[in-house]
């Protein structure tokens, strides 16, 4: 007998390979599953929101064009000085704070250039969707006005907004449209956030999620570089139980992540890539463990071992240790 129901993959669009680059932005999901993706490849193989965590398909498409250089697209959300202090970016989660606002500017600088030298080699683009709800600086809600982080600022300062369907079609198609133009072999993979807006309330959070998803199902019908990977689908229909959960009972447990990547492994990693990756997991857990007495023998003994399991790994993998 069969106790759950079993996701079905779509078919492949992807062969990973240990020199493989890919791009993730989007949701706390697209960070959870990016630093796994990071610990299976090369460093510098992988980029991980560049504009910090996002969650709303405008915010997101913003963050994709500022990599494919439409600078334009910051002029209507400036920098500004919080009370306390401190310099952000509407269109850049809260990591990109910073004393002043040149230094403010060049981390958010810093951190573009590092994703489009990925993105310029990249076989891969996730984009990681979890509600079409949007906040906006101006109370007519205009497609300029919308940011991508409130910065806890006074709640008064926003108007909360479904963004307009047909309108985030047209948004959609160009910019998949413009990135088929620029990277003709780049494959643009959409998913989907299991996490539930409760705030929203259930019923609305659904309904989010299924106008999310009815727009990838066009996207991709009407465009051959993009694609769907079933993460909604695997925690919600797959797992479907709340020890799956967080304590918080909305975002998805370690557990769920984790049982998640490997069902994503399976789709797009070749089996060169697998073994890749877990002799490079092996090797950054045991450079990750810390000795209760790092001056005793049995410690410096490890370090050692640990130096030349990793000198072994670079020639095996013909790879320049990483600066």
């Amino acid at each position: 007998m069969e106790f759950r129901t079993i996701v079905q993959l779509p078919a492949r669009r992807l062969q990973l390979t240990p020199a493989s680059r890919v791009v993730l932005i989007g949701s706390c999901f697209a960070e959870h599953i990016g630093r796994r993706m990071a610990g299976s490849l090369p460093a510098g193989h992988v980029a991980v929101n560049p504009n910090g965590v996002l969650y709303n398909p405008g915010s997101i498409f913003t963050a994709i064009r500022l990599l494919l250089g439409h600078a334009e697209d910051c002029r209507h959300n400036p920098l500004f000085e919080g009370p306390d202090g401190l310099w952000r970016h509407w269109l850049y989660a809260g990591e990109f704070a910073a004393a002043t606002r040149e230094a403010c500017l060049e981390g958010i600088l810093q951190r573009r250039k590092e994703a489009q030298n990925v993105l310029n080699q990249a076989e891969a683009l996730f984009i990681t969707l979890s509600t079409d709800r949007g906040y906006f600086l101006s109370p007519d809600c205009s497609r300029s006005s919308l940011v991508a982080n409130c910065h806890k600022q006074p709640q008064q300062r926003f108007t909360s907004a479904t963004l307009p369907f047909d309108a985030l079609l047209d948004e959609g198609n160009a910019l998949l449209n413009e990135l088929a133009e620029q990277f003709p072999a780049l494959q643009i993979i959409f998913t989907v956030s299991p996490y539930r807006y409760r705030k929203y309330g259930l019923h609305e959070s659904q309904l989010s999620k299924a106008r999310l998803l009815h727009a990838i199902d066009l996207w991709c019908a009407e465009h051959s570089n993009a694609g769907y990977f079933p993460a909604y689908e695997i925690v919600v229909d797959e797992l479907r139980d709340y020890r799956f959960y967080a304590p918080d009972m909305l975002h998805p447990s370690d557990q769920a992540v984790d049982y998640v990547w490997e069902r994503f492994r399976e789709w797009a990693f070749t089996p060169l890539l697998c073994q890749y990756a877990d002799e490079q997991g092996a090797l950054l857990r045991d450079f990750a463990h810390r000795p209760l007495h790092p001056e005793s023998d049995s410690a410096r003994r490890f370090a050692r071992q640990c130096e030349e399991r990793k000198a072994a790994f670079l020639h095996k993998w013909q790879q320049e240790p990483p600066v």
